[in-house]
């Protein structure tokens, strides 16, 4: 995945990304878990806290030190209530996608706010974080575990991973947050590819939906930059941060590619500084987005 990788010194970026509480914005994961996974609330913490550091033992991503890869602030982006207005509407097909799922806190909120997990579908490229969401949820024998089609796969694989063909041709939303932005322009290219091969060639142009409409859509948030360019994150990898105008730009090369279109909304967001040495200046954003099929 990484390209022109460098040595890193591995204590001092635990040092600064690696917190010993969990936040209070991030709070909101122990209702999830008391009320879908029926934790005790005296029992939340600790369980938190083994699962996240089992996790850091198999990869050291800021977002597992940080506890990042817990957060519920998904929920308030509108295309997000959006998507689950159209999941749980009368007679709705659609279908949805976590891209990069990590432990499916996306997928079980979306279970637990009424929508059929038959219609859930989740991808990711480490197996240990997959197996880490069924035992911090405790869903694995539920209708989450029986219902939700689960995928690990490497949408960068060279010559394709056969895995993800379960995938295409299925799904009408995709969720892609905080992914996009650990490639480089290049490895952002193969993998917006390949999630155009997810979707159904029945999605419409129609940008309403509609009653369970088929509007192909694909949204999230990422780091971002006022002054777009190629910079190196924490461990030493290429990757591409984006404004506005680049990530049209790129989405424009992957309907060349593909035989599509696509049309990009972007929200540029304040976000402040420290994310360990990745993009760490006054030009960092945060880039709500959605590209929609047109």
């Amino acid at each position: 995945m990484a390209d022109g990788k460098e040595s890193y010194d591995m204590e001092a970026f635990k040092a600064k990304i690696y917190r010993a509480e969990i936040p209070d914005d991030i709070g909101s994961i122990r209702q999830l878990l008391e009320e879908y996974s029926g934790i005790p609330p005296q029992d939340v913490t600790a369980h938190i806290h083994t699962i996240r550091d089992r996790m850091w033992a198999v990869k050291p991503y800021n977002c597992i030190g940080s506890f990042r890869f817990l957060t519920l602030d998904f929920v308030t982006n509108r295309h997000y209530q959006s998507a689950l207005s159209r999941l749980r509407a009368p007679g709705s097909a659609a279908t949805f996608l976590d891209m990069a799922c990590c432990v499916g806190q996306v997928l079980r909120h979306l279970v637990w706010s009424g929508v059929a997990p038959s219609r859930l579908y989740g991808a990711d490229l480490e197996r240990p974080f997959v197996e880490a969401g069924f035992d911090l949820f405790r869903d694995r024998e539920g209708a989450f575990g029986r219902g939700v089609t689960l995928v690990v796969g490497d949408a960068l694989a060279e010559g394709g991973d056969s895995t993800l063909e379960v995938l295409d041709g299925k799904i009408d939303i995709v969720y892609a947050s905080a992914f996009f932005h650990l490639f480089t322009w290049h490895d952002q290219v193969v993998a917006a590819k390949r999630v155009v091969r997810f979707f159904r060639e029945s999605s419409s142009k129609n940008e309403g939906g509609g009653k369970g409409g088929q509007e192909a859509i694909v949204f999230g948030r990422q780091v971002a930059s006022t002054s777009p360019r190629e910079i190196r994150g924490p461990r030493g990898e290429r990757r591409f941060v984006h404004d506005g105008a680049t990530w049209q730009r790129l989405w424009d090369e992957v309907g060349e590619a593909t035989g599509t279109r696509w049309r990009t909304e972007v929200e540029m967001v304040d976000e402040g500084r420290g994310e360990a040495g990745a993009l760490d200046d006054a030009s960092k954003k945060r880039m709500n987005f959605a590209c929609f099929r047109v």
